[in-house]
């Protein structure tokens, strides 16, 4: 590592909200109730009123949980806004709600949390036949010119450019890469450049108490503008396509057309076009909120952690060396950097696993009426001490130690690994995640060099948005590799016997 005489990491901003003290609040906020009568579950309450749950769940949805099944067991019930949640926990309770079949239903549970937001008619069954674009195979043949594409993107947007914002980076080029994909290689960077913006305005509030605010707020108004947007531009894309009939016939657009226009899609009805459109919609939100937060942690903690990203630069080298091109394949030969990708994902990754009950359910000794919203924080699974060693460190090596699967994570069938959910409703999108994940990371490492000027002051845990949120920006300063060699300078100092961020 080079030293340069840019400037010190900015160390003015306000202290993080640590997460002792964030589950000092939380702890502060609730209180175990009576039962009301004997057939329902406990209840978790709060001491403030109307926003103390709400408070909690944005303070630490984890330790929330964690609070709950201390007071009152395996199952306890809370309060947002009125609305009731059922959340579980506890060996064999967690085991039979992950197991639960169609009684137990994810689509049906997200339906209800998320469309306020997002609207209600964005979440529909796959057929398997759609799905089926977003297989390995499918990925491995798409990941090489996606490799490319992220390339050229990257030197194009930041010749120049020196000091940018990180985060919004990792907004606008997992967006890019997520349409491509989804899109194919005709939709337009003007397009993109226009859903990044929206797609940002639509996802600023993907958490629970965001979900059940009970007014209508004016970024409530602004998203709502956002989501009829950006259907707009999909609904004039698969118009476009299907009237072109360019679509790449083993890529995801032409499986929704098929699927959603029929045999004579230029004939298509305008609720066919929405359909179609809400089908593109739904694939390019699920390939990008969350994995544009997953770049954005991972290279915090690769530019936190200079060992871990020492040995990320060492075996990029090796895998890559004598021009071997980037896709999958190369992705699979560097498992230090699936590893290093899997514990940001483990550390940040705190989403809700959901199911909406279609007909009473017993869990944990208790029976749950139809109709009633069921959770889990994946921060539990996690950040569980019986199957990580010091759980709250940042320690790729970890895996090395576990029976892994393809991708370096723990195992599926492990259960251990909350990052893409649990049992049969696993993340059909999982593999094209890792796959833009490990791609973007690798260019940005190969292409430049990279400085920190500043770090986000917190991550906010958010429980429904799948990965935590930063708390002020990422900025770091790039400069290309032909003017430099490869890899990232920081100022730094020594901490605890590692070089680190002061």
């Amino acid at each position: 590592m080079q030293n340069t005489s840019r400037p010190q990491v900015d160390s003015s901003a306000p202290q993080p909200l640590t997460g002792r003290t964030r589950r000092k609040i939380v702890r502060a906020l609730v209180r175990a109730e009576p039962r009301s009568n004997g057939a329902g579950p406990p209840r978790l309450g709060v001491i403030v009123p109307g926003i103390g749950a709400a408070i909690a769940l944005l303070a630490d949805p984890t330790e929330l949980q964690r609070a709950g099944h201390e007071a009152l067991g395996d199952v306890f019930t809370l309060s947002l806004f009125g609305l009731p949640l059922t959340f579980v926990g506890g060996k064999d309770a967690a085991e039979r709600f992950i197991d639960a079949g169609e009684e137990l239903n994810l689509v049906d549970a997200y339906r209800r949390l998320a469309g306020r937001i997002l609207g209600e008619d964005l979440f529909v069954e796959v057929q398997p036949h759609v799905l089926r674009a977003l297989s390995g195979a499918s990925v491995r043949r798409q990941s090489g010119p996606l490799a490319d594409f992220t390339a050229r993107f990257l030197r194009a947007r930041l010749a120049g450019v020196g000091e940018i914002d990180a985060l919004a980076l990792a907004n606008d080029l997992v967006l890019h890469m997520a349409c491509r994909f989804v899109c194919g290689d005709a939709i337009s960077e003007a397009l993109c450049d226009e859903l990044a913006r929206q797609f940002h305005i639509l996802e600023s509030e993907l958490n629970l108490t965001g979900f059940f605010l009970p007014i209508e707020t004016p970024s409530a108004r602004r998203r709502k503008q956002a989501r009829e947007r950006i259907l707009s531009i999909f609904t004039s894309e698969v118009r476009r396509v299907a009237a072109e009939g360019g679509a790449d016939p083993e890529g995801y657009l032409h499986a929704v057309i098929k699927s959603s226009l029929g045999d004579e899609p230029t004939a298509a009805t305008p609720e066919q076009l929405r359909n179609a459109a809400l089908a593109v919609m739904g694939a390019v939100l699920g390939a990008h909120t969350n994995t544009a937060m997953s770049l954005a942690a991972s290279l915090s903690e690769l530019l936190e952690h200079p060992r871990a990203l020492a040995a990320v630069l060492e075996e990029q080298s090796r895998a890559l060396q004598d021009g071997q091109a980037l896709d999958l394949g190369a992705l699979c030969r560097m498992p230090v950097l699936l590893r290093s990708i899997n514990e940001s994902l483990r550390l940040h990754g705190n989403g809700g696993l959901w199911r909406l009950s279609r007909r009473p359910v017993e869990l944990g000794g208790h029976v749950i009426p139809a109709g009633s919203l069921i959770g889990m924080s994946m921060g539990l699974v996690n950040g569980d001490s019986s199957f990580y060693h010091d759980p709250a460190r940042y320690e790729p090596e970890r895996y090395c130690d576990m029976k892994t699967d393809a991708f370096q994570s723990p195992a599926v069938k492990d259960r251990r690994f909350g990052a893409f959910g649990l049992g049969h409703h696993l993340c059909p999108g999982r593999t094209l995640a890792y796959t833009m994940l490990g791609i973007a990371l690798t260019v940005l490492l190969r292409d430049f060099r990279i400085e920190v000027l500043r770090r986000p002051r917190a991550w906010l845990d958010l429980m429904m948005g799948g990965m935590a949120r930063p708390i002020g920006q990422l900025r770091i300063h790039l400069t290309p590799a032909r003017c430099a060699p490869a890899g990232v300078i920081q100022r730094s100092s020594a901490v605890n016997g590692e070089v680190g961020l002061p």
